[in-house]
């Protein structure tokens, strides 16, 4: 279905190349800001800026993935209100599915594409002994990243049907995201750090793991255990947001009845 997704996505190449180009430079843009900080400040939180770059590509990067696989997730209002869902109970498909490949998201392929070269180059430049075992955690910290953010949108996008509005939820569960997510979470005061770890657990889609593997998890307020379980939390929790939307969907009323 993704397939078909991208062949239908192609018949268009020039809003193709365009829409991903845009997205590419939205990237590129929202990392030159993070820098312009960094040279009016010297660092943040000691941070420099070639690691808090390795965090944005570790974020940008599993947000690529998430958007790749789950961007039509803000369309759920719409599927729900205007009666689109009927079909997905229809069809022997799982609706998650049907509404996970409703359409494919074409800034996701700008995303991955400055996502990727970026967490390359930072990879590369981060002071880390690189060895088999920290590349493959790199890699599970991506994927990671991706069910953190996934989870979290899942889990506001079910609300629609009860509350046929998830939209807004939605849009401030991003927003923190992208104000937050590049920057390391322990400059915040203690509460707020807290709040971006337990309650929207935006921690562990990108500082976390990236603290561990940079050796500075002395100035993390989490035992380090827990930080190094970064992916697993993200396996967890979107898991139970996956049961949640299932759960959720039993509240769907067709606008047709």
């Amino acid at each position: 279905m993704t397939r078909l997704g991208i062949a239908a996505a192609r018949q268009y190449r020039a809003d193709f190349l365009m829409t991903a180009f845009g997205a590419l430079c939205y990237e590129a843009l929202s990392l030159a800001f993070v820098g312009v900080v960094v040279h009016a400040f010297g660092t943040i939180g000691g941070w420099h800026f070639r690691d808090l770059a390795f965090i944005y590509g570790i974020r940008a990067t599993g947000h690529a993935i998430h958007g790749l696989g789950f961007g039509q997730l803000w369309q759920t209002d719409d599927v729900v209100r205007q009666g689109e869902f009927d079909r997905y109970l229809l069809r022997p498909i799982d609706p998650l599915m049907q509404l996970m490949t409703r359409r494919f998201q074409i800034t996701a392929v700008g995303d991955l594409v400055f996502g990727a070269v970026l967490l390359i180059i930072t990879a590369v430049a981060a002071p880390v002994s690189w060895s088999p075992a920290y590349a493959v955690y790199l890699l599970a910290a991506v994927l990671g990243s991706a069910m953190v953010e996934a989870a979290v949108l899942l889990a506001f996008s079910a609300l629609s049907f009860r509350l046929l509005v998830s939209g807004p939820l939605m849009t401030v569960a991003n927003g923190v995201f992208v104000t937050f997510g590049p920057y390391p979470l322990s400059v915040l005061p203690r509460t707020v750090s807290y709040l971006l770890t337990f309650l929207l657990p935006l921690a562990f889609a990108a500082y976390f793991p990236a603290a561990v593997l940079l050796g500075r998890s002395d100035e993390l307020f989490v035992p380090t255990w827990l930080a190094a379980c970064s992916p697993l939390v993200g396996v967890i929790l979107f898991a139970a947001a996956v049961a949640f939307f299932h759960r959720q969907t039993r509240h769907y009323s067709s606008p047709g009845h």
